[in-house]
């Protein structure tokens, strides 16, 4: 690797928050957490669960007792649990009348028991689990169905480490900290693609909805549940849909608030307002307060949403905190804020907003607070995906086409030629080609193909990318292997099912749920609610577009219940403008005070000179189109630097 030309680093030593994690190892001899993680009380806790006569023991590790996560043990079994267990009693019964709660560790084991590996597609919660089964030589790593709980794993000598933390797997003295300089320099072109891998060479995600399974010493990582089920929806009416609908996100919501004195997110949109209705009336019942409104003022007309913000909260009867963005970002402001917060994540951040919202959320477990819902998800599951305009080019069906169009033109800010392009060609005619085109290659000339693919992407890599010319042949080879497929269940499937499973999907949820911990106040998301997810991966397009509008299923009802706040007619609000704004105001100061992007060059991921002239035509951009790339760049930086 060759020198970079550059002013030396000011290396700054990391420190995060850390109390709370646990480490779970499998393997054999035994075992040791000398170098724990900073931070640590000090009072490291270890159990061994269960052994095997080889010397094979599954351990659990934590920096406290209060930390360890649920466990249990048979004689031939031992089970790892940390998370929420919704179905317990369906599982393995209740608990004891003496005891204050179940053990969801023990209800997981006695479910295994009587039905073995498909016990899995019977859990319902958001959890990580580890389980050993010593009689079939089988071990089970498993994430939630839909990723709302982390779950990583590293090699660590003669045993596999598991965490929900990738800083406790780092701290292992046998696991590289060796930094993924092919999946940054992938991030810095909006191609993260490679499922199970994370910004460590030597660390390992399980991803949302999956398991890893060892068996007699083959590893695999498999697919237990799969959100679309196309012979659930074949024959659904309009109201069977509605009362599903209702009753799952009810259920959602039921499940967030028996967590805990809850706080909302509230925006003017109809997602976290549908949410806001919801929990109202089940604090209600188990006799709690009515949830916080937390609500933040956007300053500028595109994304001011505060008259709908208050007389929401007023006509539920929500106490409400209103803090305007300025106040909520921070006197550094929202840019510095957000590296700081890179710097010291166990990934680079991906959220820019997350320092305000933090101070906003401090704001509710002042009042209390124990869980704060958002109305994360609705974009992704009650929106009808553009890409279904393949599928109806593919059967010919233009009065479909015609309600995708008119759907979308009475829904979004976007002018009729742009919408018309995107139908007919964007979302509908190119990917067909594409996957074709792709299709036909792979079977004639399937080399050829590769070719084309690398050629392809590595063409519209940046220049400042990957000087190294093993990391630019990494990549390339990488691109090669990332090749477009006609799904055989339809585009529309398929693109729910990237929802599921992108890599940018999993860190957003790793992200959140870290800084969840930090906090000390949970975070739930009741669209992202497995069983609702399931739901509406499953309902037809033109039942989520009630009404002929985007949203349907929850827009018609937010109508009648809030009259005069215009629900029926309400478009998507975007802060894209306000964002842009944001980064021309902050962003040069910041890229001044950092020195440009050393840490990155020094990893020849990006080239000093050629990154300093890119940076300078971006920053000269009077239309402010291009200053978004340095949200990526800055908070990479700030996030390699103190780890080199």
């Amino acid at each position: 690797m060759s020198k970079a030309k550059h002013a030396p680093i000011e290396a700054e030593p990391v420190s995060p928050v850390r109390s709370g994690w646990w480490l779970a190892t499998w393997g054999e001899g035994p075992q040791s957490l000398a170098g724990t993680p900073d931070g640590a009380s000090g009072k490291i806790t270890r159990q061994a669960l269960i052994s095997n006569p080889q010397g094979m023991t599954l351990g659990l590790w934590a920096d406290s007792r209060r930390s360890l996560p649920a466990s249990a043990a048979r004689a031939f079994c031992g089970v790892i649990f940390d998370g929420v267990l919704y179905n317990g009693a369906e599982l393995g019964g209740v608990a004891p009348e003496d005891s204050p709660s179940p053990n969801p560790a023990e209800q997981v084991l006695e479910g295994y028991l009587r039905w073995g590996e498909g016990v899995l597609a019977r859990i319902k919660g958001i959890f990580a689990l580890v389980l050993w089964d010593v009689r079939r030589d089988l071990l089970l790593a498993v994430r939630d169905q839909v990723g709302l709980h982390p779950l990583f794993y590293a090699e660590g000598g003669r045993s596999l480490l598991f965490s929900s933390s990738i800083d406790a797997l780092i701290s292992h003295p046998s696991v590289s900290r060796e930094l993924n300089r092919a999946a940054l320099a992938d991030h810095l072109c909006y191609r993260l693609r490679e499922l199970d891998e994370t910004y460590y060479t030597g660390v390992k995600r399980v991803p949302p909805g999956h398991a890893l399974r060892v068996a007699k010493g083959e590893r695999r990582v498999f697919r237990y549940w799969d959100s679309f089920r196309p012979e659930t929806g074949l024959k659904w009416t309009e109201e069977e849909v509605l009362e599903r609908f209702d009753r799952l996100l009810d259920q959602a919501v039921q499940r967030a608030v028996a967590e805990g004195p809850a706080g909302i997110f509230l925006s003017g949109g109809l997602d976290s307002v549908s949410v806001a209705a919801m929990a109202v009336e089940h604090s209600r019942k188990r006799g709690l307060p009515p949830p916080w409104a937390l609500s933040m003022g956007f300053p500028g007309p595109e994304c001011n949403e505060e008259a709908i913000q208050r007389s929401v909260a007023a006509s539920l009867g929500l106490p409400q905190v209103m803090l305007p963005f300025r106040e909520a970002a921070g006197p550094q402001g929202i840019l510095a804020a957000a590296l700081e917060m890179s710097r010291v994540f166990p990934a680079p951040l991906h959220n820019v907003w997350l320092p305000a919202y933090n101070n906003l959320g401090e704001e509710g477990r002042r009042q209390g607070c124990q869980v704060i819902m958002t109305g994360g998800g609705g974009d992704e599951w009650l929106t009808v995906s553009p890409f279904l305009a393949a599928d109806l080019l593919l059967s010919l069906d233009g009065k479909g086409l015609w309600g995708l169009w008119n759907s979308m033109n009475r829904s979004y800010k976007l002018s009729r030629p742009a919408l018309l392009r995107n139908i007919l060609w964007q979302f509908g005619l190119r990917p067909l080609l594409l996957a074709a085109g792709v299709g036909v290659l792979r079977r004639v000339a399937p080399s050829f193909l590769q070719s084309c693919q690398r050629g392809r992407v590595m063409s519209r890599t940046p220049a400042w990318v990957a000087p190294d010319p093993v990391l630019k042949r990494d990549m390339g080879e990488r691109a090669a292997r990332m090749l477009p497929e006609f799904p055989g269940e339809g585009f529309y499937a398929r693109e729910g099912q990237t929802g599921l499973e992108h890599p940018v999907v999993s860190l957003e949820k790793e992200e959140l749920f870290e800084n969840s911990r930090r906090q000390g106040v949970k975070e739930r998301l009741p669209f992202w609610d497995a069983d609702l997810v399931e739901l509406l991966c499953n309902i037809p397009p033109q039942l989520l577009n009630l009404g002929g509008k985007s949203k349907g299923l929850v827009r018609w009802s937010l109508a009648r219940r809030f009259p005069g706040l215009g629900f029926d007619r309400q478009r998507k609000v975007s802060a894209t403008n306000f964002f842009q704004s944001i980064m021309a105001e902050e962003v040069l100061p910041v890229w001044q005070a950092l020195g440009g992007a050393q840490g990155l060059a020094k990893l020849e991921v990006v080239h000093f000179a050629q990154l300093n002239d890119e940076v300078g035509k971006i920053l000269k951009d009077k239309r402010r189109q291009q200053v978004y790339k340095m949200w990526d760049i800055l908070s990479l930086e700030a996030w390699v630097r103190p780890r080199l």
